[in-house]
């Protein structure tokens, strides 16, 4: 799979792209989840002036506002380490889920920075926790 960096002469063609995340009840709807589902929409490989990404949450709740509004603290880290490492699957609940990182062929800075993206996703999901 290419990303399309590799057809930097075609990226003036690509469409503006806009995403929708719904929500309503965050009992029903871990606020946790929403967030992960707008991170992996945020690390998208596609060009950043092309994608929007909007939430509506019908049930207004504080605690969905408060989980984006962390998430989006995160997002200033875990988007560029996603492209910086080409990482496939985005959504940080299932990266770090499946992710081993004890194999031989991550280097060392990979490593030290898997650690501390790991740390501040644990971080995130403490404050949903409590």
């Amino acid at each position: 799979m290419h990303d399309y960096l590799h057809f930097t002469h075609r990226v003036p063609e690509l469409p503006r792209v806009d995403l929708f995340v719904t929500t309503a009840d965050p009992v029903l709807e871990p606020p946790i989840i929403t967030a992960n589902t707008v991170l992996s929409l945020l690390a998208l490989d596609y060009p950043t002036n092309n994608l929007a990404c909007y939430v509506s949450d019908d049930g207004c709740s504080p605690l969905t506002f408060y989980a984006l509004l962390e998430a989006s603290k995160f997002a200033q880290c875990w988007v560029p380490f996603c492209k910086k490492n080409k990482i496939q699957v985005r959504a940080p609940f299932s990266y770090f889920s499946s992710v081993a990182t004890t194999e031989s062929e991550h280097s060392p800075e990979f490593k030290q920075e898997w650690s501390r993206m790991k740390v501040n996703y644990t971080l995130l999901l403490f404050l949903f926790d409590e």
